[in-house]
């Protein structure tokens, strides 16, 4: 039953998106590509050396030499690239991403535009109040970011927790983000965030959305495409028995 009625969402989504482009799908790939060297170029070398996130492993299995076919070993974190946050991300009991509800992952989209903010200008409830944010909608939140310099972190805006409780107070799906966090990575780093003993008080922003049942998306690409658009958003995570999280593959379909 739960399949059927996510199948008829996709099917309604993509005949919609058909419909207003006269039978063509206008579609968006916000994915990016797997691929060794992904973790230091995104996120930098030093949550490699720091953290203890694995960079991007591929190598072959099968291949034509020995055998008619050909596979290959992947080996990849489930927070780097384009990937989804479930509730285990950030709470020892939370709930993983084999538990996601699907739903919240397909829907309508709307476009947060906040490249003008810089790392000490953060995104805060008025910014949303200027935006025509419905229930249900999928919010992606487009950060002015650039890769970071060697040895350094990515700098970027971020969300505050009253952002985030405004986000759960209008009923949001998701959200998402072109950056590889949504936090005040300065504030964790004076709070100690890393250290167990202060999980309490570390990332608050993914608590009070992921508590919620609120998905948050990260490292999409190919946002300047839907600037100033509507759009259905779909972005499916692989199922992984307990995990936090899952790379997914993310697309737009423009209305």
């Amino acid at each position: 039953m739960y399949r059927s009625a996510l199948a008829a969402v996709v099917l309604v989504a993509v005949s919609a998106a058909m419909a207003a482009d006269g039978g063509k799908r206008q579609i968006v790939d916000l994915t990016d590509t797997i691929r060794v060297g992904l973790v230091e170029e995104t996120a930098g070398r030093a949550m490699i050396d720091k953290y203890g996130i694995h960079e991007v492993e591929m190598e072959p299995e099968m291949n034509f030499r020995d055998t008619t076919g050909r596979s290959t070993f992947l080996g990849i974190s489930t927070q780097v690239g384009t990937h989804v946050d479930a509730g285990a991300h950030v709470e020892p009991g939370g709930w993983p991403v084999d538990k996601i509800d699907l739903d919240h992952l397909i829907g309508p989209g709307v476009l947060v535009d906040v490249r003008s903010k810089t790392a000490e200008d953060p995104v805060v409830p008025a910014d949303l109040e200027k935006q025509n944010i419905r229930d249900g909608d999928i919010v992606v939140f487009y950060f002015n970011y650039h890769a970071p310099k060697a040895g350094e972190l990515y700098s970027q805006s971020y969300l505050t927790d009253e952002t985030a409780r405004w986000l759960v107070e209008h009923k949001v799906r998701a959200i998402a983000s072109n950056t590889p966090g949504v936090e005040n990575f300065k504030r964790g780093v004076a709070q100690h965030w890393t250290d167990p003993q202060n999980q309490r008080v570390a990332w608050p922003v993914h608590k009070i959305l992921l508590s919620n049942r609120i998905p948050i998306l990260e490292g999409l690409t190919n946002l300047d495409a839907l600037v100033g658009q509507r759009f259905e958003f779909i972005a499916l995570p692989l199922k992984i028995a307990g995990a936090d999280g899952s790379p997914v593959r993310a697309v737009a379909i423009l209305h």
